[in-house]
């Protein structure tokens, strides 16, 4: 016996060809909306996440393809002191893979923590006139014009933060500090660095 091919007219083939064509285009529409929820200038939205500890201290200048230590001088116009915070990401849930979705190649993941209390950087050593336990937050502002000892709201943000001394120390001066991560359940974390030597003129 032979099997019958079914055989469609030409306004069914159309017919379906919409349809379709009409199918796809609410999935891109869909796809659109979900992008509106989760992305922003082709980057996903700041991740939900929790702060577990510091990282790393570091300091520029970044010269010769690595940042400065402790057994460097450098002048301190090129000086910054940065640190690397560690977040911990929250589930959430996945939007799946939808055509007409793509990240732009630039993007930076970014953070929202909520369980930040405060930063601080307090001298181990005397600096710039200034005693053993003092909070040199205030003396440390980010490229955005913020103190670090100000910092309170930590939404859309790096697990970087940069910032430069807005002091001048002695010549040839040297910060030791101790940088510390306050959580709001009473938790604490710390981590001791020595800056380059700061050559003032």
């Amino acid at each position: 016996m032979e099997t019958q091919v079914p055989s469609y007219s030409l306004f069914q083939k159309l017919a379906l060809t919409l349809a379709i064509s009409l199918g796809y285009c609410f999935l891109l529409a869909f796809s659109s909306c979900v992008e509106d929820e989760y992305y922003i200038e082709g980057c996903p939205l700041p991740t939900e996440a929790d702060a577990i500890g510091i990282k790393q201290v570091f300091y520029g200048p970044y010269t010769n393809q690595r940042y400065s230590t402790a057994s460097d001088t450098v002048l301190l116009k090129d000086f910054s002191f940065n640190f690397e915070l560690e977040f911990q990401a929250k589930e959430r849930a996945s939007i799946g893979s939808l055509p007409g979705r793509s990240f732009a190649l630039s993007c930076i993941p970014t953070y929202t923590v909520r369980n930040i209390s405060n930063i601080s950087v307090i001298l181990l050593e005397p600096f710039a006139g200034l005693p053993v336990g003092t909070d040199i937050g205030f003396l440390l502002e980010t490229t955005e014009g913020k103190k670090i000892s100000e910092l309170r709201v930590f939404e859309g943000i790096s697990v970087y933060f940069g910032s430069i001394l807005k002091i001048t120390p002695q010549n040839f001066s040297q910060l030791k500090t101790r940088t510390f991560l306050f959580l709001k359940n009473g938790s604490r974390y710390f981590i001791d660095s020595s800056s380059p030597v700061l050559k003032t003129s």
